[in-house]
């Protein structure tokens, strides 16, 4: 079984990342964390690069910290993105055959939903898999 754990900067984060782990020990799974950056026009290349970084470290520091003492397999992965990056998760889902996406959500009024659009409602509604979200 294979876990996708979209990785994203809300304090929710840590409730995915312990709901990642009891998934993974319950159904003998791997995770893969997966963080996506917006390479917005007009954003300097290192300033895209700077956060691609620090995703890095910090996927590096769940997966030191988090799964190997807890014996699960973990790999992880950075994608910088043009593209919106809730289709870009459903189509790393379905690259990789994942069984499950968990992640964190954030919750906004549907009007806000309605003029920014949400990541997390591509997710949901276009995954080949089943998904779990926290709040």
């Amino acid at each position: 079984m294979k876990i996708l754990l979209f990785c994203k900067n809300t304090d929710a984060n840590t409730k995915a990342l312990q709901i990642a782990v009891e998934q993974a020990k319950a159904f003998d799974a791997s995770v893969q964390m997966v963080s996506c950056i917006s390479d917005k026009p007009g954003v300097p290349t290192e300033v895209t690069e700077k956060a691609a970084k620090k995703a890095e470290k910090k996927m590096l520091e769940y997966t030191l910290d988090i799964f190997d003492p807890a014996g699960i397999a973990c790999t992880s992965e950075v994608i910088v993105t043009a593209t919106i990056i809730g289709e870009q998760i459903v189509k790393y889902a379905e690259r990789i055959d994942a069984d499950t996406i968990i992640m964190s959500i954030e919750k906004r009024s549907k009007i806000g939903k309605m003029v920014f659009g949400s990541n997390s409602q591509i997710i949901i509604l276009e995954a080949p898999c089943k998904v779990v979200t926290i709040a």
